[in-house]
C-alpha cells in the first residue's frame, strides 16, 4: 500500500516562523505537543460553526485552546491526570489583572516567610520521589512555601493556574536534566553549579504565563472546553459527562488529534515525564505511576487479526530481527508489543467511529513512523487500513518535517554500543471523511 501527499505545494505545513507558545499554548512543558498552527488550519478547514471538536488524546490541550479560539465547542479525553488538568487550565479564562494582584500576595507571603523562617511540611511524602536526591536544600525548602500559599488560595481556578505555575518552577529548580523529557539527574560538574533562585524563577513564569492568558482571553470566542480523565478506549463513558446541549446526539463532528507514536514505555513516556510534577500537585498517586502501563500498548496481547495486510508483514519483520538481536544483547522480544499498541489503536479507531457523526464528519491524525528493532513501522499506512472497516474513507496525508520537538536524530534503539538508529523526523497528517 503506498500513500501519496496530495496536498497542495503551496500549502506549507513546518510552520517554522510561527512560535508554539502563543496564548496558553506555552503554559508548561509537555512531551510530543502538536503545533498549535496544525490544530488550527485542521479546525478553521473542517469545523463549522457550533460544531464539537473532539481530541481523543488530548495531551496538553492545544487542540482545545484552538477550538475555543475558533469558537467551537471542545472535548478531550486523557489518561494522564496532569494533562487533564495542564488542559483546564489552558482552557480557563482569567483575567491578567486578577492574576496579577494574586501574584503579588503570592510571591510577598512566600518572601515573608523565608525571611521569618516560617516552615511548611507540604513537600510529597511519596517513595516515588526522593526529595534530597533532586532537590537542593534551599530549593526545597522555597518550593515548600510556594506551595503552601498557592494551595490556601480559595478560587479554584486561580489555584489551578499557580499550581501550573508552580509546577514548572518545581521543574526547573530541579536537579533533574530540563533539555530531556525523560527523568535523568544532571551530572556532578553542572549540579555543583546550578543554584537556581526558586522565587525569581516562579515570578518568571507566572508573568510569561498571565501574558499568555490575556492573550487567549482576548481572542477566545464564545465557546466551552471540557477536558476529561478518560480512556479513548471507551470514549461512551467519557462523553456520558458532557451536557446534552453541547453534544449533538452524544457525538462529536470532527477529531483532530496526535495519539501516541507508540507505547508509553519505548516512545514518548508521558507518565514519567508527569510523575515528579504531578506528586507535587498532590495529584492520585496511582493514577500518575500507572500512565505508562494504562497506556496504548501498555499491555502486551496475544497476536489476532486487525485486518491490515501491511501490519502483519511489519510485525514478521520486527519479529525476524527479533531473532537477530536477542542473540546479540539481553533485550526483550519486541514484536508484542507493536503489537499491542495497533490493537489498542484499533480499538480507539472503533470508539471514535461510534462517537462522530456519519456522513457529517472529519478524522484528522498527526501521527509519526518509529523505528523498531531497525524496522520502519508504518504508521501512517497502517491506521487507514484499520480505519476502513469502521467507516473511514482516507481522503489524504499530509507530510510535514517535525520542527521544535525534543528529540534526539539518533539513538541507540538495543542498548548495543556500536549501533545506532535514527528517531522520527517527520510526521504524517492522516485525514479522513466519516
Amino acid at each position: 500500500m503506498s500513500i501519496t501527499n496530495t496536498t497542495s505545494e503551496s500549502e506549507d505545513w513546518t510552520f517554522l516562523e510561527y512560535s508554539t507558545k502563543q496564548h496558553t499554548h506555552g503554559f508548561h512543558l509537555y512531551p510530543a505537543r502538536m503545533h498549535p498552527q496544525i490544530a488550527k488550519r485542521l479546525i478553521t478547514k473542517y469545523a463549522k460553526p457550533n460544531q464539537v471538536v473532539f481530541d481523543p488524546f488530548m495531551g496538553s490541550g492545544g487542540v482545545l485552546v484552538e477550538s475555543l479560539i475558533h469558537g467551537n465547542n471542545t472535548v478531550g479525553i486523557d489518561i494522564n491526570p496532569f494533562a487533564v488538568l495542564l488542559s483546564k487550565v489552558k482552557t480557563t479564562p482569567i483575567e491578567g489583572q486578577k492574576l496579577t494582584k494574586i501574584f503579588d500576595k503570592l510571591i510577598n507571603s512566600s518572601k515573608s516567610d523565608l525571611t521569618n523562617k516560617i516552615p511548611h511540611d507540604v513537600a510529597p511524602k511519596s517513595k516515588s520521589l526522593d526529595l534530597d536526591f533532586w532537590y537542593k536544600k534551599d530549593v526545597l525548602n522555597k518550593l515548600k512555601i510556594l506551595k503552601h500559599h498557592i494551595f490556601d488560595l480559595r478560587d479554584d481556578d486561580v489555584k489551578d493556574f499557580f499550581k501550573i505555575c508552580f509546577s514548572l518552577t518545581s521543574r526547573k529548580c530541579s536537579n533533574q536534566r530540563n533539555s530531556i523529557y525523560k527523568i535523568y539527574r544532571m551530572n556532578s560538574k553542572d549540579l555543583e553549579s546550578f543554584n537556581p533562585n526558586v522565587f525569581d524563577v516562579f515570578a518568571d513564569v507566572c508573568k510569561k504565563n498571565i501574558i499568555g492568558m490575556d492573550n487567549f482571553v482576548s481572542e477566545k470566542k464564545n465557546a466551552k472546553a471540557f477536558p476529561i480523565l478518560g480512556d479513548s478506549r471507551n470514549i461512551e463513558s467519557s462523553f456520558s459527562k458532557i451536557p446534552d446541549s453541547v453534544l449533538d446526539d452524544d457525538k462529536a463532528h470532527l477529531v483532530v488529534t496526535s495519539p501516541p507514536y507508540g507505547d508509553h514505555s519505548t516512545t514518548v513516556a508521558y507518565g514519567q515525564f508527569s510523575k515528579h510534577l504531578g506528586l507535587w500537585l498532590e495529584l492520585p498517586e496511582e493514577q500518575l505511576l500507572a500512565v505508562d502501563k494504562v497506556g496504548l500498548g501498555g499491555r502486551k496481547k496475544d497476536f489476532a487479526e486487525l485486518e491490515s495486510d501491511l501490519l502483519d508483514e511489519t510485525i514478521q519483520q520486527v519479529e525476524h530481527n527479533d531473532k537477530q538481536i536477542t542473540k546479540k544483547a539481553n533485550n526483550p522480544s519486541r514484536a508484542q508489543d507493536v503489537f499491542a499498541f495497533f490493537f489498542d489503536l484499533d480499538s480507539c479507531l472503533n470508539q471514535i467511529s461510534q462517537n462522530l457523526k456519519k456522513g457529517k464528519s472529519h478524522c484528522c491524525f498527526v501521527v509519526a513512523n518509529r523505528t523498531v528493532r531497525r524496522v520502519k513501522i508504518p504508521t501512517d499506512e497502517i491506521i487507514v487500513e484499520l480505519a476502513k472497516k469502521y467507516g473511514f474513507t482516507h481522503t489524504q496525508t499530509i507530510y510535514r518535517t517535525i520542527a521544535n520537538k525534543a528529540m534526539s536524530s539518533k539513538n541507540a534503539p538495543e542498548n548495543i554500543s556500536d549501533q545506532v538508529g535514527e528517531t522520527m523526523t517527520r510526521e504524517s497528517i492522516v485525514i479522513w471523511k466519516y
